[in-house]
């Protein structure tokens, strides 16, 4: 039988996911419902329209810096938008859940990733990680480690809540950094996420975020 959660370099669902052998990765997941239906087909449209624009254009060197800049641009709007959502859908305020999943991403660390970073907010969570080799060669899957996550989190999450039925939205953004300085804009982004959404003055006092690193 065929494994769903093995290693890929590139599959889609709504998203594209591209998975360099190697690679440390920027994934956002967020809380199911945490945004209105309408809010995330507007999105993925604007996402469809977007790629279609892009097939237009010949030269593939300047595709591709587009089809970067386009990502960028797209997961900023998705972001502003969970961070201010009213849906209500905010487990993960919940002092417990969210110790519960930051107990959870450092478990995982040096056992399936090197964790880099995290932060956990409201509605979603940031995980900055590198994934390890399973095996000579062969490395753990996105898929498999958020499937892992993601199942064993929503199992906790679900028991102390007194809650039934889907806790995370099934698919992930992802996105691979391309150079020691993107990673460093992507880390400083996560652990300033909660200011930039008004929850905190200063990153430090936020206290579900985590770096490996001083920055």
């Amino acid at each position: 039988m065929k494994d769903k959660l093995a290693y890929k370099l590139y599959h889609r669902r709504r998203l594209p996911h591209i998975q360099p052998e190697g690679a440390t990765f920027f994934v956002t997941s967020r809380l199911a419902n945490s945004l209105p239906a309408e809010v995330v087909e507007r999105l993925l449209r604007e996402k469809e329209q977007s790629d279609l624009e892009l097939e237009k254009i010949a030269d593939k060197k300047e595709r591709d810096k587009k089809a970067y800049l386009e990502e960028r641009r797209f997961f900023g709007k998705w972001d502003d938008a969970l961070d201010k959502s009213d849906t209500g859908i905010k487990y993960l305020s919940n002092p417990q859940i969210a110790d519960l999943v930051s107990e959870s991403l450092h478990y995982r660390d040096n056992k399936v990733y090197e964790l880099i970073a995290f932060c956990i907010m409201p509605n979603h969570k940031h995980i900055v990680f590198k994934p390890l080799e399973e095996s000579k060669g062969k490395y753990y899957s996105l898929s498999k480690i958020m499937h892992s996550l993601k199942r064993y989190t929503a199992y906790e999450a679900n028991l102390l809540l007194g809650h039934e039925g889907a806790f995370w939205q099934h698919e992930n953004y992802d996105h691979y950094a391309r150079d020691e300085a993107e990673l460093e804009r992507i880390i400083k982004y996560v652990l300033y996420n909660p200011v930039k959404a008004g929850l905190v003055k200063e990153q430090n006092d936020w206290q579900w975020t985590y770096c490996k690193y001083a920055m």
